[in-house]
């Protein structure tokens, strides 16, 4: 009988095996089904012409059309093909539709955004766009539901794995995506109450000196003269800002470009590298556009149909984040509320919740019970007044002038449109010209705080050919002392604008490879600010001894390979403990970070007081902190690293960490659709690379979203480089092909020089027909 059940269990174990590895194998072939049809030929609805999409070895995809109409189809074709998953958990996130697909894990999530309340903003403002915008918006649009709707369409494996399917696409979704975009990149109006905090905590004055100003020494990106105005005008009294000036995991970039008398060629170089959050797959998406007007190529936003950063065949433009306050959060008593309406959202293995969303004069109730922000007395809540929800806000369509431009009149014609985000843009022409643009939507305020009007178009920061030869950006003041306007006093990027100036400045004359170079390096010019005085610390143990030696002969460069690199960044983070931890008491969690500004002034400046543990009987001066702060970094990194030194390597523990949402939360999915790799630099470098101080380890999170270097001389030897891959299909081999070229500082090529019936060698060809599908 024994021998009998065990038979019977064993039978049934190897059913239950087979059955489990049968499905397995179903569900491999189904994943790897979903992947897109790159060959051949497809009949696609609403096409006006044939079009063809060829890609190359990295899968970027070359289009050809015969009219701009069918190369924004072709494109939405691409985008769906490789990027569905992304655009779709873009809309529903924008829209506060996650937890439909995940569960509560989403729920505050959707709250925020259906109390933000973007999708409708985006509803409205698409019924406000032009003519030529709606067509190519639509004509995308038609293209992604061409590829959702053809016969035998597999979805993308998170589609799969969750259970759902992709819904239609619509130009209203094209102007969600342009709103994210503008929401990662929304000022200092979320920040304000943790400030308000900071203040009553340590007092105006102290937290002033925490947080720091923009350095007098610090490059302004532009003068008087390149503004046009005059040098004696009164200075514009900017209030205390909210977070400082470096960069504590902001997002931010660097962009510049110098004219032809600052060139081997004699003709323009532009150069640009917006820093973004990393996920998996990228943010963008590399692709040329060529119809008989033209060609287009670089980088693409999944979800919406222009090249939003690159080049054309005349000219080249790059963005950077200005970081203007356009926002804030006003303390109102419920007698403000308008109106209000409930908001039904579903939630998936959950309750589903209704939210009352309600409206102030000026914007969206944060319900208390859902924002946790200290109300001042005698206020109910706040209320949120922003850019981002400007019922006429054209934005999505400056894209698709900033194409057809040929010039610098063009071209500035095409920004009038921007509402927000505010971005430094550089230009550069094939006729010489140089330029910089910074178009928004910029609130002017009266005494008392009130929104009364916008700064004229014209009087916005630009310039044309500045007699420098040059102009750069890197989130760092833009204005010179003296511009009669207030547009933030967020101004931060401070260490990479410092070295880029070096960098720039340094030689006579640039090539691609001297910028190529610039781009990628990562010597840290908070690193040799402060060393010398770091090196004059007494550390008690052997190890702090043998760092120090290690340190007298280090220049800086945060390599991958070297462990001068670990040693500083477990130093400096010590360091930022013993400084301000005891002043900041139950704050100190909220504002634990690498604060440069700060950390320069205390241990180079005036604010060595910082220095006096404020716990203790006895007065600490800036040396009684630096040798302790050693020992202690190094004997919390010898726990991980082993107390061998020179065996240590920076690119051990400091990787990228391209996080997919939502499955890098998710157990053993993180393992398949996360992609890590060492990278150099930290957030003092020009090719940034932060890590947070508030979680163990230095992996990376927000680095060089993309970088691209266009040559005006030799616009098809340009280089393009993105985070991960074209693909976001996880079975794809384009899905983290270009992580480690990224990780190494390579670019690719994108040339414009071949047409659709000579494809370079290797390249697949998909012919797309009009017809029915």
């Amino acid at each position: 009988m024994i021998a009998r059940l065990l038979r019977y269990a064993a039978w049934t174990v190897a059913g239950l095996a087979g059955f489990a590895v049968l499905f397995v194998l179903v569900m491999a072939n189904r994943l790897y089904a979903s992947l897109p049809q790159t060959h051949g030929e497809m009949a696609m609805a609403g096409l006006e012409d044939e079009a063809r999409i060829i890609r190359d070895a990295h899968g970027i995809p070359h289009i050809f059309a015969s009219n701009g109409h069918d190369a924004y189809y072709a494109l939405g074709v691409a985008h769906a093909q490789d990027r569905l998953w992304q655009m779709e958990i873009t809309r529903r996130a924008l829209r506060g539709r996650v937890a439909e697909l995940i569960g509560p894990p989403a729920v505050e999530t959707d709250i925020f955004f259906r109390t933000m309340g973007l999708g409708e903003a985006a509803d409205e403002a698409v019924n406000a766009l032009p003519a030529d915008v709606i067509a190519a918006l639509e004509a995308y649009a038609d293209g992604v539901n061409a590829v959702i709707g053809a016969p035998g369409f597999i979805p993308p494996p998170e589609f799969q794995i969750l259970m759902a399917s992709p819904e239609p696409w619509t130009p209203a979704d094209t102007v969600v995506v342009y709103k994210a975009i503008a929401l990662d990149l929304f000022g200092n109006a979320f920040e304000e109450p943790a400030r308000a905090a900071l203040d009553a905590h340590l007092g105006a004055e102290r937290a002033e000196e925490f947080i720091g100003r923009y350095p007098d020494d610090a490059p302004r990106s532009l003068t008087m003269a390149d503004i046009g105005l005059s040098e004696d005008m009164p200075d514009l009294v900017e209030p205390a800002p909210v977070q400082g000036p470096e960069d504590n995991g902001r997002d931010g970039s660097n962009n510049w470009v110098l004219s032809g008398s600052r060139t081997a060629s004699g003709l323009p170089i532009l150069a640009n590298d917006p820093h973004l959050g990393l996920r998996a797959p990228a943010i963008w998406y590399l692709a040329r556009l060529t119809t008989p007007e033209g060609s287009a190529v670089g980088a693409t936003l999944p979800g919406t149909p222009f090249v939003t950063l690159g080049r054309n065949d005349d000219i080249a433009w790059g963005f950077t984040n200005t970081g203007p306050d356009v926002g804030d959060l006003h303390a109102v008593t419920a007698d403000a509320v308008i109106g209000e309406r409930e908001e039904h959202i579903s939630v998936r293995f959950g309750e589903d919740i209704t939210l009352t969303r309600r409206e102030t004069a000026t914007g969206p109730v944060l319900d208390p019970a859902h924002f946790d922000y200290a109300v001042p007395e005698g206020a109910d809540f706040f209320a949120l007044q922003w850019m981002l929800d400007e019922p006429d806000d054209a934005t999505t369509g400056v894209g698709l002038h900033i194409l057809s431009s040929e010039n610098w009149d063009d071209f500035v014609a095409a920004v009038r449109g921007f509402v927000a985000p505010q971005q430094n843009i550089v230009f550069a022409a094939r006729d010489g010209d140089i330029g910089f643009y910074a178009p928004s939507r910029i609130p002017v305020r009266d005494a008392d705080g009130n929104w009364v009007s916008t700064i004229p178009f014209e009087e916005l920061p630009h310039t044309r050919n500045p007699e420098r030869g040059f102009i750069a950006t890197a989130n760092n003041k833009i204005v010179p002392d003296g511009y009669p306007h207030y547009l933030t006093s967020e101004w931060y990027g401070v260490a990479r604008i410092r070295r880029i100036y070096d960098g720039i400045e340094s030689q006579p004359v640039h090539d691609l490879d001297s910028m190529a170079a610039l781009q990628t390096d990562t010597v840290s010019d908070m690193a040799l600010r402060i060393l010398p005085v770091l090196l004059t610390a007494q550390p008690d143990t052997e190890l702090g001894s043998q760092a120090l030696t290690m340190l007298e002969s280090w220049d800086g460069d945060m390599a991958v390979d070297r462990p001068e690199p670990l040693i500083y960044a477990a130093w400096v983070r010590e360091l930022n403990r013993a400084i301000y931890a005891d002043d900041l008491g139950e704050l100190f969690p909220r504002w634990y970070a690498d604060r440069r500004v700060l950390l320069m002034d205390v241990l180079t400046g005036e604010l060595s007081a910082w220095c006096d543990d404020i716990n203790s009987p006895q007065t600490e001066t800036c040396q009684d902190l630096l040798g302790p702060a050693l020992d202690r970094a190094l004997t919390l990194t010898a726990a991980d690293q082993g107390t061998d030194l020179d065996a240590w390597r920076w690119g051990d523990v400091h990787y990228a960490r391209h996080a997919h949402t939502p499955f890098s939360d998710f157990p053993v999915l993180r393992d398949v659709f996360t992609i890590t790799t060492p990278i150099p630099g930290d957030g003092a470098t020009v090719n940034v690379a932060h890590y947070s101080f508030r979680r163990p380890g230095y992996s990376v999170y927000h680095g060089a979203s993309y970088r691209a270097l266009y040559d005006m001389a030799d616009p098809d030897a340009s280089r393009f480089m993105i985070t991960t891959g074209q693909s976001g299909n996880v079975m794809s081999r384009h899905y983290d092909d270009l992580a480690p070229l990224w990780g190494r500082g390579e670019y690719l090529e994108i040339p414009t020089g071949w047409t659709a019936d000579t494809p370079p060698e290797g390249a697949s060809v998909l012919v797309l027909q009009p017809g029915s599908q």
